[in-house]
């Protein structure tokens, strides 16, 4: 959640309204395109933006309405797709795999893991995959396989090596957001702790944005711009009547 920036207390309060709700339907723009750009990634969570009023004091002592964004992840399920592959996994439920990245501990949906050259489970970026709070490795030594039991246990030549983790958190609604589908503990979201979701081995967790839904979304900002554009139209021309017209010596 935050608030408009760049809000002045003005006389020319309908100008000030409509470039206010212009301003922020541009970022709902942007952000219902970036859930469009984002259909085909693995474990994407769109987002949506709504806006509520407030009231600003002004210099003079009153108060106007403005107003106040309030942004939200839907961290609702993704569609599962199997995809048979051993080093493919999808959480069924809430929660999020661990990764170290050169940054720092990181958290994501995208379950498309592989091996790297010392045998280690990475992401597709290379980042390792965390289990107790290592990387995890996997060397299928005798060709038995690797396979992970319901509750999250690897298997590699029919021996236990460990734990996938997954965690959640108090408010995941509170991660922060980075490129690469990853997300980040903030101080708002908690601590990470551990998750009891089901994790599926051979399949992948597809993004939750409904295209249609989106489209449909595009075009209600589309008219909603077209509305505002006519209120400063009609406004500017009430400018002009009083600047030419009001006063005028018949």
């Amino acid at each position: 959640m935050f608030f408009s920036i760049g809000l002045h207390p003005h006389t020319r309060l309908g100008h000030i309204e409509a470039l206010e709700d212009a301003d922020i339907l541009d970022r709902k723009l942007q952000m219902s395109a970036n859930n469009m750009a984002n259909v085909s990634t693995l474990g994407f969570k769109r987002q949506s933006m709504t806006f509520e009023e407030y009231l600003l004091p002004q210099v003079d002592g009153t108060e106007r309405t403005a107003k106040k964004e309030v942004v939200r992840s839907d961290l609702s399920q993704g569609t599962m797709k199997e995809t048979d592959n051993p080093l493919d996994f999808a959480i069924e439920g809430d929660g999020f795999f661990v990764v170290q990245t050169p940054q720092g501990v990181r958290y994501t949906r995208a379950g498309n893991f592989t091996l790297d050259a010392n045998k280690q489970l990475v992401t597709q970026e290379g980042y390792p995959v965390l289990g107790g709070g290592v990387p995890i490795v996997l060397d299928d030594t005798t060709g038995k396989g690797i396979w992970l039991s319901k509750d999250g246990r690897f298997w590699v030549d029919e021996t236990d090596v460990g734990q996938l983790d997954v965690v959640n958190f108090k408010n995941p609604q509170a991660l922060e957001r980075l490129g690469g589908n990853l997300y980040a503990q903030t101080a708002a979201s908690g601590n990470a702790m551990p998750a009891s979701a089901l994790i599926k081995q051979g399949f992948l967790e597809g993004s939750n944005v409904n295209p249609v839904e989106e489209m449909v979304n595009l075009l209600d900002i589309y008219r909603a711009f077209e509305a505002q554009q006519k209120t400063l139209q009609a406004l500017d021309q009430m400018d002009g009547h009083a600047a030419n017209d009001i006063g005028r010596v018949g």
